[in-house]
């Protein structure tokens, strides 16, 4: 009986949130910003889904975290940025982008447009940065299937045209 207690007992711990899932990985990506001359108490959001590139089984997801390495690339030196989370699209005006990147539309929204702020973290050209996203927000994306990403710049230097790749994508969660 001692060793039927954890099988018999894995639904309940599953309810509460305890049962930890296997960490799954994304596919490497990048973004480019293309919102001209952003303010400190603006945030852009990425106009698509971030979930659609991660196969995650519908669940009721507690706990999850996103670990992922930001490296910036062109004209930027130094950028103090807030991260954002949406689990619904903003409905701010759109932002295409000023040449044909693949990277799509942006979202210009006047503050954070329900999105939750996840992190704060300062990029340098070149260097790579190691972020940790949790949050209320992300746990309520991942639950049903969509992601927005936002970020406000925080630093006064022009960042337009600026490609960050983000990398090392991993995600975990509990059910």
């Amino acid at each position: 009986m001692r060793r039927l207690l954890p099988l018999l007992l894995s639904p309940l711990l599953g309810a509460c949130g305890l049962v930890p899932l296997p960490e799954v990985q994304a596919q490497d990506f990048y973004f480019v910003n293309t919102v001209p001359n952003l303010q400190p108490h603006e945030v852009a959001y990425m106009d698509t889904n971030q979930l659609d590139h991660l196969t995650l089984p519908r669940a009721r997801y507690r706990h999850v975290t996103l670990d992922a390495v930001l490296t910036p690339e062109g004209p930027v030196t130094e950028a103090r940025v807030q991260i954002f989370a949406s689990a619904t699209r903003p409905s701010c005006p759109v932002v295409p982008p000023l040449i044909d990147w693949p990277t799509g539309d942006a979202l210009r929204c006047d503050g954070p447009a329900g999105g939750q702020q996840l992190t704060e973290v300062t990029l340098g050209r070149g260097t790579d940065t190691p972020i940790h996203l949790e949050g209320a927000a992300l746990d309520e994306a991942i639950r049903g299937g969509q992601l927005y990403i936002g970020v406000r710049l925080l630093s006064r230097e022009d960042t337009q045209g600026a490609v960050v790749w983000v990398r090392q994508i991993r995600v975990r969660a509990r059910v």
